[in-house]
């Protein structure tokens, strides 16, 4: 009795300092050890995927004309200042607009735009909205009127934060003495009077005067500070050359001090006819300046008669004890357009090809996405998702017009957990016609048959085969289960391939549709017998009669493919390089936000793959060496 009982303290002991050692990362509740692939309960229309598609709509002001200029604007992840990727550049017609669809992680809260306009910073959750669309109207913020003629009272109220425009946009400035570092000022008694082009900044007289100031050896204007009952109403301004069609774009950046209740600032761009009378009246207002300096913007075409502009700086100050700063002004004139495609040579990533001007990467312009697949298709395999493991990333060269005119994609092979000579290929959604050549696939174990393109044969979309055997890049150096995923074997580094293909005639990406497009494996060298991710169709060279066997539900009729009858699936993507289960571990015992992301539906854990506390047990990962 008592060596049991010493048995039994010496047992609870030994338990404490197991668990002592286990790390935290690697520590399950027995709730998500012991849960299984199939006992998940999963929504029948959740696809797995791990980004959203969202339709963009940016409108120009009326106060730029986009018949010659096609101009420019780009899509980040959020404020490059602050690390934003970039995901998407194009340009607008000629009626100012643009509208198209992008996709983006679901766990993405905000998108940041910027165009010649200004920028703007938006949700993708105002509202509620997690996938549909945004709309910007960068004329929203835009005045037409002189400054005699704005009242404070008519502003209008702004939902989002507009016009902090990137240097790297912002060209050769034009102005002179643009951050006020010289202290050699002009004076005039009213906006309208006529002033030389000489470089030189004129303050207003008519009402007080604003003042230069130096704060720790920066110079800047500031509006005059008042006493009780006293205001100011007035501004400086300065003369540029310009002509009809010029386009050109007003930055600068306005802070306050004080009390900002009734503090107003404008920044304005005014063409003069040779005669020296006001053209034209483009405003941006700024209502209740902040304390923190904040980047504003106005763009505009200068119309028919044009022989100047005046760049006008103006405030009203009606709060004692307070005032109004402008500081860092930069003005942009004439564009110069060398290969006459209608978009500036510094937008243009192809100044010199009049056939292409823009590249739009996936996920972005850094980073790659990851496929993983299951290849047990249309059996159920072990739901490690390392089957095939492949890296993307997909470079779009796209036209003034924004239609592709070329495409480049890298594809880092990792890992092939398998035993089978699987392939891999992706369909867009342009006709085998529309491709001119496709160059860098590695096809090598002769049941792919290709057009004279090099797009495969049989296809009704256009179809690239980037690989038909995984091995040919990533041998299984002998020893486990196919390559980096089983830890007794030596690993081999990943080999990527680079697909280069061009069209024959630029194609609407409206048609071509938005990468990574349809990706697919190929199982063991049967060309039917294609693996793709959920609820995305199969080939034209697809074998039907797998479809509903063993444990595949796919239901044509009602665009299910690829999916269990409890819907689990063959293949996933995530918007970032995959760290994938070691061999026989299932995703759920690896990632442990898997479950609640597809239980939900994708509501909850939409960034199940991330590296956050909580959510990985390490032990079920595989390694990669340094």
């Amino acid at each position: 009795m008592m060596k049991s009982k010493h048995l039994i303290i010496f047992a609870f002991i030994f338990t404490i300092l197991a668990a002592g050692c286990m790390k935290s990362d690697d520590y399950l509740p027995e709730e998500e050890e012991t849960k299984s692939m199939d006992d998940l309960i999963i929504p029948s229309g959740f696809s797995f995927k791990s980004t959203k598609e969202i339709d963009v709509e940016i409108n120009m002001p009326a106060a730029l004309n986009f018949i010659e200029l096609r101009s420019r604007f780009d899509i980040y992840t959020k404020d490059p200042a602050e690390g934003g990727q970039l995901i998407n550049s194009g340009s607008f017609d000629k009626d100012g607009n643009f509208n198209g669809t992008i996709k983006v992680p679901s766990m993405l809260s905000e998108i940041y735009i910027s165009t010649i306009a200004g920028d703007a910073n938006l949700s993708l959750y105002a509202n509620g909205l997690k996938s549909g669309g945004v709309i910007i109207d960068f004329g929203d913020d835009y005045g037409y009127l002189p400054p005699d003629t704005i009242e404070p009272s008519a502003l209008k109220s702004y939902s989002y934060h507009l016009n902090k425009l990137k240097a790297s946009n912002e060209g050769v400035n034009i102005i002179g003495n643009g951050d006020f570092s010289n202290n050699d000022l002009g004076s005039v008694h009213y906006w309208t009077e006529n002033i030389s082009v000489d470089q030189k900044w004129y303050f207003t007289t008519y009402r007080s005067q604003m003042e230069w100031v130096a704060e720790d050896g920066n110079g800047m204007m500031k509006t005059p500070t008042t006493a009780s009952g006293n205001n100011f109403v007035g501004g400086t301004m300065q003369l540029i050359e310009a002509a009809p069609g010029d386009v050109v774009t007003l930055s600068a950046d306005i802070k306050s001090s004080g009390n900002n209740s009734r503090l107003y600032s404008w920044i304005y761009l005014i063409p003069l006819n040779s005669n020296g009378n006001a053209l034209a009246y483009y405003n941006v207002t700024y209502y209740y300046p902040l304390s923190e300096w904040t980047r504003k913007t106005i763009a505009a075409s200068m119309p028919n008669g044009t022989v100047s502009c005046k760049v006008l700086l103006w405030a009203n100050d009606y709060t004692a004890n307070s005032a109004v700063y402008f500081d860092n002004i930069v003005v942009t004139g004439p564009v110069t357009d060398a290969d006459g495609d209608g978009v500036s040579d510094d937008d243009d990533d192809y100044p010199n090809d009049a056939d292409r001007a823009f590249n739009i990467y996936y996920p972005n312009e850094s980073t790659m996405g990851s496929f993983a697949f299951e290849d047990n298709w249309p059996g159920k395999g072990d739901y490690d998702f390392n089957d095939l493991v492949v890296d993307y990333q997909y470079k779009q060269v796209v036209n003034s017009s924004n239609e592709l005119v070329d495409l480049q994609a890298d594809f880092k092979f990792k890992a092939s957990g398998a035993t089978f000579l699987n392939g891999f290929g992706f369909q867009m959604g342009l006709e085998p016609t529309d491709i001119a050549s496709v160059t860098g696939t590695s096809l090598l174990n002769g049941y792919i048959n290709t057009l004279g393109n090099g797009s495969e044969s049989g296809q009704d979309k256009g179809t690239i085969i980037v690989t038909d055997n995984v091995f040919n890049q990533i041998p299984n150096p002998g020893g486990g289960i196919g390559t980096n995923t089983s830890l007794s074997a030596t690993y081999i580094d990943p080999v990527t391939l680079t697909i280069n293909m061009s069209t024959t005639n630029p194609v609407s990406l409206s048609v071509v549709g938005t990468p990574p497009y349809n990706p697919f494996i190929i199982v063991n060298a049967d060309r039917g017998r294609e693996v793709h991710l959920s609820d995305q169709e199969p080939t034209s060279l697809a074998n039907s009669q797998y479809f509903g066997t063993e444990h595949d539900d796919s239901n044509i009729a009602n665009g299910k493919y690829y999916k269990t009858q409890n819907n689990l699936p063959w293949g996933i993507e995530t918007p970032t390089p995959f760290d994938y289960p070691v061999e026989k571990a299932a995703i759920i015992n690896a990632h442990l936000k898997f479950a609640n992301w597809a239980e939900s539906g994708g509501d909850t854990y939409s960034d199940w793959y991330q590296n956050l506390t909580g959510y990985r047990n390490s032990g079920n990962i595989f390694p990669i060496p340094n």
